[in-house]
């Protein structure tokens, strides 16, 4: 089984690279790390999303709350905003404003 910890290359910050927005995993969506990535369960439709997203993201535990995805900085920083405004318009996240 793969591990839900984050690695060192993701950032302890739930906000994507200084954007000021936070990515919230909502309760009815599970989030497992695999190599390629992130694996994304939506237990509402029963639905699977594979992002090959490398170390760039970090799965939150399953259990808590709240359960924030961890956003790496770096290069790609458009590509990756782009990859998460289309987990939010799936449902897979919950955009909010970064405290």
């Amino acid at each position: 089984m793969a591990s839900t910890e984050r690695t060192p290359e993701v950032a302890d910050q739930a906000s994507a690279g200084g954007t000021g927005r936070a990515y919230l995993v909502p309760d009815w969506v599970r989030v497992r790390r695999e190599d390629f990535g992130l694996l994304f369960y939506d237990t509402r439709s029963t639905k699977l999303t594979f992002v090959r997203s490398g170390d760039r993201l970090a799965a939150p535990p399953f259990t808590g709350s709240p359960r924030f995805l961890g956003v790496g900085s770096g290069r790609g920083g458009a590509a990756l905003a782009r990859l998460l405004e289309d987990l939010v318009a799936k449902g897979l996240l919950v955009a909010a404003e970064a405290e």
